[in-house]
């Protein structure tokens, strides 16, 4: 059950768990401060407002365990139900983080750092000398020469070969 609600949630971003909250996949895209390109910055949060999941939420989770979709919504009743029920549990999503449960407090430890896959950038500025672009050119034509010659001495031998036959 908890790998369905893993797929689930890296899919779509969100991850509704009534009676407990909303998991949020929020999402802050890269911008320019300082002559610097800042990283982008990617954070999950419980939110304490739930809603009922959605029809899809539970199409898919019938996909995944291979059942119908009624039992798919009772299931997931039942998985929720017995975290709710105990005293002090947790309930760990993969690598994402962990949901706490003491007594009423329910709270969400974070594993997910997108610093550790995204990183501050400093532009460089680059070489517009003419000589490096010469370079360039000039070994690109010395290239398409050598191949031009190679394809029309192949051709010549073809022709000679197949005119003596």
């Amino acid at each position: 059950m908890i790998n369905s609600l893993v797929q689930y949630f890296i899919k779509n971003g969100h991850l509704e768990l009534p009676g407990i909250g909303s998991l949020k996949w929020l999402k802050q895209e890269s911008y320019w401060e300082n002559n610097m390109l800042v990283a982008p910055k990617e954070l999950i949060t419980l939110d304490p407002i739930s809603n009922k999941p959605e029809v899809a939420f539970f199409i898919h989770l019938s996909d995944d365990l291979g059942i119908s979709v009624d039992q798919a919504e009772i299931q997931f009743d039942e998985f929720l139900n017995s975290f709710k029920s105990q005293t002090i549990a947790s309930l760990t999503f993969g690598n994402l983080g962990t949901l706490h449960k003491n007594a009423a407090n329910i709270s969400w430890n974070n594993l997910y750092y997108s610093e550790s896959y995204f990183k501050f950038n400093e532009p460089t500025i680059v070489s517009n000398d003419s000589n490096d672009l010469d370079d360039v050119y000039s070994s690109s034509i010395k290239s398409w020469v050598l191949w031009a010659i190679t394809i029309a001495i192949v051709s010549i031998i073809l022709i000679v070969y197949k005119q003596l036959l």
